[in-house]
């Protein structure tokens, strides 16, 4: 059946931002479970300036679809640091992203970006859950923004110029810190925990690799596509390596900064 009446839906994400790419797997896993997005006949690939989703469903249904879920996850902790537990949401369990599954001995993942004083359900999860607005209440919930909240550190948007200037914005424990984008924060981390095996797409305990396609294939090939592992389709190769925040202390926190093309 031919895709020529689906809705053609031009999502603007950054090919270069790991939280945006980490977003677009999210929206695709999110259509792929709605029966009325007609998942078999849609695609998706990457324009020069946006995501591009070729579904049945429109915006703001898929941006409802979303929202929805990203309220729904929580964090359960585990025995041990801050890091270990695991996400879900009803009766959906993901996995942890901040732990590393390297068979060479390597216990750090990259995606462990957050201090040891930071609690990844109640001083992330859970304040980005209520600093978002409901698609219903914003012209533009994807990239709205909200301020005092902490962020994964996915989103190279926040946190690099703290990083040149010399210390972190909120080094003085003052609260005052980047504005963060709670949609893209929750698409994220979910798309990580529940959408896709981030620990597929670490290099080592800093560098995270990715792949882009501009050619359309089917939401079951997406997984695949991004990792670099789906053969014959042409794609463009993006490296990032995680940073400190800061300089001293700050170094703890840490960001990825804009992704580097390598071929």
């Amino acid at each position: 059946m031919s895709n020529d009446t689906l809705n053609e839906l031009l999502l603007p994400l950054d090919e270069r931002n790991l939280a945006h790419v980490l977003s677009a797997v999210a929206f695709v896993a999110l259509t792929s479970r709605t029966p009325g997005a007609r998942p078999f006949e849609s695609t998706c690939w990457w324009g020069e300036r946006e995501f591009v989703l070729k579904t049945a469903l429109r915006q703001a249904a898929l941006f409802e679809a979303a929202d929805n879920f990203l309220r729904a996850v929580r964090w359960i902790p585990g025995m041990g640091t801050a890091e270990h537990g695991t996400f879900e949401a009803g009766s959906e369990l993901g996995s942890n992203p901040f732990i590393s599954l390297a068979e060479d001995g390597q216990e750090k993942s990259p995606f462990k970006t957050f201090a040891a004083n930071q609690k990844p359900g109640l001083t992330i999860l859970e304040e980005q859950q209520r600093g978002l607005l409901r698609p219903s209440a914003t012209e533009s919930w994807l990239l709205q923004v909200a301020a005092g909240i902490v962020s994964w550190g996915f989103d190279c948007r926040v946190g690099s110029h703290a990083y040149d200037q010399g210390f972190s914005s909120d080094q003085d424990q003052s609260d005052d810190r980047d504005p963060i984008y709670p949609a893209v924060e929750l698409l994220s981390i979910t798309a990580a925990s529940f959408f896709t095996a981030v620990q597929g797409w670490q290099s080592d305990e800093k560098m995270v690799l990715y792949s882009v396609w501009a050619r359309p294939i089917s939401l079951s090939l997406a997984p695949y596509a991004v990792t670099g592992r789906l053969d014959g389709l042409p794609a463009r190769r993006y490296r990032v390596t995680n940073r400190g925040a800061s300089y001293g202390s700050g170094k703890s926190f840490k960001f990825f900064p804009e992704a580097i093309l390598e071929r």
